[in-house]
């Protein structure tokens, strides 16, 4: 039987992402809104939308500590152009997604993943698929959208915090790209 007077370890809901500025936020959400008003979901507050690259779950202070030593790495900017709507039917998840990757997204996100191997983080089986989660709970509705170029210049460390029954997001730490403290 555990201790009961054993203290527990605080454990941490975080994640690397791209975080688009305000203008690329406000951009989404304008080229989106009438799909989104439509699909009968729950809206993300513009404030939340990202991208996630690699999603760490629940972690120890400890392991935070080592995950933000990781970055900053030499990676150049890259352009995202969000061209398409998707719908995963187990959530009931609307997302937009660029229909090109750019090879620099792909290597940004196995440079985090290998990084994170070599401090003990085990990578997950499923393929990455970069997208911004739009609505939850939503249905699908087959439209297009106007594209939205988002110019990606730095990487975020970002924690997930339940407030209620919605979560919000704060980013802990920000990397520009092109810097380098290998």
């Amino acid at each position: 039987m555990p201790d009961p007077d054993a203290v527990k370890e605080l454990r941490r809901r975080v994640f690397f992402a791209i975080w688009p500025d305000e203008k690329t936020r406000g951009a989404l959400t304008r080229a989106t809104r009438s799909v989104v008003n439509r699909c009968g979901g729950r809206a993300i507050s513009p404030s939340n939308l990202h991208v996630t690259l690699v999603f760490l779950g629940s972690v120890s202070e400890a392991f935070l500590m080592r995950a933000r030593q990781i970055p900053p790495f030499a990676s150049p900017g890259f352009e995202l152009v969000f061209d398409r709507l998707g719908f995963w039917s187990g959530p009931r998840v609307l997302w937009t997604s660029p229909s090109q990757i750019p090879t620099a997204l792909i290597e940004l996100e196995l440079v985090l993943w290998n990084r994170l191997a070599g401090i003990g983080f085990e990578r997950q089986k499923s393929s990455y698929r970069p997208h911004v989660t739009l609505a939850r709970r939503a249905k699908f509705i087959e439209e297009s959208i106007s594209p939205v170029s988002w110019s990606v210049s730095g990487l975020a460390l970002v924690e997930s915090k339940l407030d209620g029954r919605y979560p919000t997001y704060e980013v802990l730490e920000a990397w520009p790209f092109g810097t380098a403290h290998e």
